[in-house]
């Protein structure tokens, strides 16, 4: 089975474009062979997308990041019908090259970059917004470590969005976003797929 990030640096490439069409737009993408979800944007993505955009308050220009993002999909649509840039985050230089391609050639100004980067990264403002389809084939550490990111990163009122479907361990990971955000919403279920939300709350004053 294929990892959610790429299995590894390719010597062998195997490009190919996909297409997604969302609200009257047409987004061209390019995939590799060893990415998730080469041949199409898969349900849980697309999921995702549409419950942040219906869910979801940030400004216009604001800044929100895209944890695992792949070959951009996530990212790049939100970020055109949000108005907004995506920081991308992801772990494979394959990945990276096609992200940064990706969001160019749909017109979507985003920074893209390995987590090294995001971690020395100091961010203006805090982010508005944190969304993620994780990589639940490298092992829950890695998805509860995202969760905990998210609450680090995000501002006040911000706003972290996971999907999940059930049997990936929805419930568990619930508790965890509820744990750390003292708050938990599942915003949308559709064919299994969930989407959880946890808002960063202000801290009271002492």
């Amino acid at each position: 089975m294929m990892s959610h990030y790429f299995t590894g640096d390719n010597t062998e490439h195997e490009y190919r474009e996909i297409k997604f069409n969302y609200r009257d737009r047409v987004y061209r993408f390019k995939t590799d062979r060893g990415v998730f979800s080469r041949d199409r944007i898969d349900y849980g993505s697309s999921v995702l997308i549409d419950a942040v955009v219906h869910d979801a308050s940030i400004s216009e220009g604001g800044v929100f990041v895209d944890m695992g993002a792949g070959y951009g999909p996530i990212g790049t649509v939100l970020g055109d019908v949000l108005g907004a840039k995506p920081i991308m985050v992801e772990v494979n230089s394959d990945a990276l090259m096609l992200c940064r391609g990706n969001a160019e050639q749909n017109d979507v100004e985003a920074e893209v970059m390995d987590r090294v980067e995001y971690d020395a990264m100091e961010f203006a403002e805090p982010p508005a917004l944190y969304v993620t389809n994780p990589p639940f084939r490298a092992g829950k550490p890695v998805v509860l470590e995202m969760i905990e990111d998210a609450h680090r990163k995000l501002g006040s009122g911000g706003s972290f969005y996971m999907v999940v479907q059930k049997k990936q361990g929805m419930p568990s990971y619930r508790k965890a976003v509820e744990k750390l955000f003292g708050n938990s919403e599942i915003v949308v279920k559709d064919k299994g797929y969930h989407v959880l939300k946890g808002v960063k709350m202000q801290k009271p004053d002492v």
